[in-house]
């Protein structure tokens, strides 16, 4: 029997504070998940249809392979761009509490995607982010993590990011290696965004 899901429209302020535990998503609602307000409901999602979500979640699977295949003709949207996401908030506690290299993480994450948005990204918030990341894998429960961070979500921000790096290259006239191409592998989220971390790194020393 066919499981049914339904899907939402998610702006992309509204997913970056999921992603770093400011909100958490039950079905169409959001949530303050920290602070003063924990609890109290941001906003009311408005549903689309299955239709169009698999739609535009296949438009972008042949845009990042269009990507590969004619670098110099592709457009990039940005990472700023309005998207459709399914699934669920990234929320793995221990006794009601998030690890700290989950906690870590999130502020890591969010410093770093805050800096593409100003446009102000540094190495030093590549490598900090990279460093939480490989804590991360160190952590005894990290298949229980790395289930709970690999959602639907966190895999959507992971393509914007691959293009925000073909974009960080091109613009700064570096070629992407094959590997660096090739990046995106069926062995996990949290890997590929430790490779397109990688790539970026190399172009901020090159461009350095």
């Amino acid at each position: 029997m066919a499981i049914v899901q339904d899907s939402y429209d998610l702006a992309d302020d509204i997913l970056t504070k999921i992603l770093t535990g400011e909100y958490r998503r039950i079905g169409s609602v959001i949530r303050y998940a920290t602070g003063p307000n924990k609890g109290r409901i941001v906003k009311h999602l408005e549903p689309v249809h299955m239709e169009v979500a698999q739609q535009a979640q296949s438009l972008g699977a042949k845009a990042i392979q269009f990507a590969k295949n004619n670098k110099k003709a592709l457009v990039i949207a940005g990472i700023s761009t309005g998207i459709v996401a399914a699934g669920v908030g990234i929320y793995y506690k221990i006794k009601n509490h998030d690890p700290e290299v989950v906690t870590k993480f999130r502020a890591s994450l969010k410093n770093y995607i805050n800096g593409i948005r100003r446009g102000d990204l540094s190495v030093d918030s590549i490598n900090d982010l990279m460093i939480c990341l490989e804590n991360l894998k160190k952590h005894k429960d990290y298949e229980k993590i790395s289930i709970q961070l690999s959602t639907e979500e966190l895999g959507i921000l992971v393509n914007r990011i691959f293009e925000y790096t073909e974009k960080l290259a091109k613009d700064n006239s570096i070629e992407l290696t094959e590997d660096e191409l090739n990046a995106q592998i069926s062995d996990g989220t949290i890997l590929n965004l430790q490779r397109y971390l990688k790539a970026q790194k190399r172009i901020f020393e090159i461009a350095a």
